[in-house]
């Protein structure tokens, strides 16, 4: 088990001195026991994603994949069951996907790697814990043993705290007697979300559906033109509800961006590496040119060479703060074919001879 102050915080270690609570009582002893059972109540990650302990990364993250494309709740409507265990398969790879939290659920289960915040698709970032737990529960009035007292509201505190429920706690106490709290706001939660390249660039109305306590609410929301991976969109109001009667909190869409087969994007500019014939470098021609808003014609001049940048004005991203949009960078690459019969090389030859170039002769002999 755990030592205590791994997992109780600095500050109600001083209640604990402040209060001069000797571990040796048998009631704080016995409760204290009862706090770190329930803290250490263990889950089997690995079996929850079906791998082995000693699966690495990569396998993680692929069984999580199959998993959450089959239990997500875009995919099973109404469904209760599939919904839970979406939840339980997002919490166990957010644990397993983090080296550090991995290691510490490895040695000391579910209580010493607390998900919440990091990889899954929908969690709390408040990480309240059990949310009907009431510690103070343990004592009624005060208790008195070998000269030293204490309040239960104290303990209620100091045991709260190892799931961070010590204001919720502290909240029940004022409304069974004295000055009420204000109520507390709910939890902010995060929703990762996966959108196209092009959807990116463009923007897109898009329909989320949000596992609640006892059902699914869809909500559509506006990815404004432009995101790109990493950027939060938040949605007040969306979030988890309050515990104590207060204002929800807020949802934060977090935005994933799928790779392109042929798009990169740098910043807002975008860069497509485009293949061109030998006849259209050394003539030049007018060819049609794919970009995030739909094809367009653009000029290949004549003589142009390869690894040449062309640039397409504004066909880039638009700014997430100001106005304008970036640009298109289209950089040329000249194919040859792979194959060529004697007559072809022979032309060739002589094309050589008459156009001759010396593209090294800048270089400098050693």
């Amino acid at each position: 088990m755990r030592p205590l102050a791994t997992i109780i915080s600095h500050e109600s270690l001083n209640k604990l001195k402040k209060y001069k609570l000797d571990y040796t009582i048998p009631l704080v002893r016995s409760s204290i026991r009862i706090i770190l059972i329930l803290a250490m109540a263990n889950k089997d990650y690995y079996k929850v994603l079906g791998v082995e302990r000693k699966a690495n990364a990569q396998d993680i993250k692929k069984a999580y994949r199959q998993l959450a494309k089959k239990y997500h709740p875009d995919v099973n409507k109404g469904n209760q069951d599939a919904e839970n265990k979406f939840k339980e398969i997002s919490e166990a790879y957010d644990v397993l996907s983090d080296a550090k939290k991995r290691q510490e659920y490895d040695m000391f289960g579910a209580a010493g790697a607390s998900p919440g915040g990091g990889r899954q698709y929908y969690s709390n970032y408040g990480g309240q814990g059990p949310s009907d737990f009431d510690f103070s529960s343990f004592f009624s009035g005060s208790q008195q043993n070998k000269g030293q007292r204490f309040e239960s509201g104290d303990l209620g505190d100091i045991f709260g705290d190892i799931f961070g429920m010590g204001s919720r706690a502290s909240s029940r106490r004022q409304s069974r007697g004295g000055a009420s709290a204000p109520p507390q706001k709910g939890a902010d939660q995060i929703y990762r979300m996966e959108i196209d390249f092009v959807e990116s660039i463009q923007g897109k109305i898009s329909k989320i559906a949000l596992p609640q306590a006892k059902h699914t609410q869809k909500i559509n929301v506006k990815i404004p033109a432009g995101v790109n991976t990493g950027a939060k969109i938040r949605l007040a109001g969306k979030g988890g509800a309050s515990p104590t009667g207060g204002p929800p909190g807020d949802l934060f869409l977090e935005i994933l961006v799928k790779p392109h087969p042929y798009f990169k994007r740098e910043g807002d500019d975008v860069f497509l590496h485009l293949p061109i014939t030998l006849e259209e470098a050394i003539n030049g021609a007018s060819i049609t040119v794919p970009t995030p808003s739909g094809s367009i014609k653009m000029k290949i001049p004549a003589g142009a060479q390869g690894g040449q940048k062309l640039r397409l004005k504004g066909k880039g991203a638009p700014h997430r703060k100001g106005g304008g949009v970036g640009d298109q960078y289209v950089i040329l690459e000249i194919k040859l074919p792979k194959e060529v019969d004697a007559e072809g090389k022979k032309l060739i030859s002589e094309f050589c001879q008459k156009y001759p170039i010396h593209p090294r002769s800048h270089f400098i002999e050693p």
